[in-house]
């Protein structure tokens, strides 16, 4: 759990992702970080004044303290990117919040996010496609990931909901209110059933245009794949859609009638082949190679065999527990050096114990 000197870290002006991980990879925590002389604070950063005076003088704590009562207050649990709770699929962004404002129950790295969005302004066909979708999926477990707000968002989430499915809202704003305020209660429920809220934004930062953006690259980083239901071409979704590509995740699209204002932005993502056209559920499950999960899928795995080494038992149990899991994950998880991860995985695999899908991503094989 973060610490108040990872809260202040993260709000230190002019320390960004990128800074904050070439920092932090020379202290061993944000305290070692904070008590650094004022001379060697002046190499790391120049010219930065500001920088180097809200370091040297903790500017920012009494604000954090405040900060730190409202989280116990209402259960808010801070992740900051160094810890294990940290959903590891925005580590492997190039730009991951240094620290996570989160309220819920659900599991932020779950093997199956995907990202639903699209306009405020739903047709009804988009919210009856939507709806179909999100039933369908349930049967491959995953978890849904949107933004709360009007429209494709509000039906996500509240079709999650109805079929029992974990969903998750990123907000462009602090956690002491909801936006819409309308839904507020929705906002309660997915918090109560195994889903949450989270942002990258203290307490009294309100919902600004500037905001959207990084909210909307927090969807694309979580999620392995997003889905445009309906969009305009101008609209947020395009940009959660190219911040997906950035960061090589599968972007489907559902197409709609030309000369419709919000099947605009979805036809332009298919017709320039930035991203997979979706008619059915099949359209996912083939390209993310997804197979329908049962409540007892563990149970159809033959008995593990009993020659494996070491790092494989360790990556073999891993990947038995999470069912598929990208190598990037399987090495952060298991901590094992790369090299040796990859050789355990590629004499797995020759031995036919687990199978090596696309993008790297592993899972048993069921006999």
């Amino acid at each position: 759990m973060a610490t108040i000197y990872d809260i202040a870290f993260a709000n230190i002006y002019g320390i960004g992702p990128s800074i904050a991980k070439e920092i932090m990879q020379h202290y061993r925590s944000t305290e070692e970080f904070f008590n650094e002389s004022p001379s060697n604070l002046k190499t790391i950063f120049k010219n930065k004044t500001r920088t180097i005076n809200e370091i040297i003088n903790k500017t920012m704590f009494l604000r954090c303290e405040e900060e730190l009562r409202f989280m116990e207050k209402y259960n808010i649990k801070p992740l900051f990117f160094k810890d294990e709770q940290y959903p590891q699929k925005l580590l492997n962004i190039s730009d991951p919040p240094i620290l996570l404002y989160y309220q819920g129950k659900g599991n932020l790295s779950h093997q199956r996010m995907v990202g639903v969005v699209g306009t405020r302004n739903a047709t009804d066909y988009g919210k009856k496609i939507t709806e179909k979708i999100i039933g369908e999926l349930k049967s491959f477990n995953v978890e849904i990931v949107s933004g709360l707000a009007y429209g494709i968002d509000s039906i996500a989430h509240k079709q999650s909901l109805k079929n029992n499915i974990p969903t998750f809202a990123v907000l462009a704003h602090g956690l002491d209110m909801i936006y819409p305020k309308e839904n507020f209660d929705l906002a309660l429920e997915m918090i109560e059933n195994g889903g949450g809220i989270l942002t990258e934004f203290m307490t009294k930062t309100t919902p600004e245009r500037y905001n959207f953006p990084k909210r909307n690259r927090i969807i694309a980083g979580l999620c392995d794949c997003i889905l445009v239901m309906e969009a305009a071409k101008k609209s947020g979704s395009l940009v959660t859609a190219d911040l997906a590509m950035q960061y090589n995740r599968e972007v489907f699209s559902i197409p709609g009638r030309i000369g419709d204002n919000y099947s605009e932005g979805c036809n332009y993502l298919i017709a320039s082949q930035r991203a997979n056209i979706l008619h059915q559920i099949g359209d996912i499950s083939q390209i993310m190679n997804w197979d329908v999960v049962s409540n007892n899928h563990i149970e159809k795995i033959s008995t593990k065999p009993t020659n494996l080494t070491k790092d494989e038992n360790i990556l073999y149990d891993i990947i038995l527990n999470k069912g598929e899991l990208h190598i990037d994950d399987l090495i952060l998880e298991s901590k094992i050096d790369y090299a040796k991860a990859c050789a355990s995985l590629l004499n797995m695999e020759l031995n036919g114990i687990i199978l090596c899908l696309p993008k790297k991503t592993y899972k048993i094989i069921i006999h």
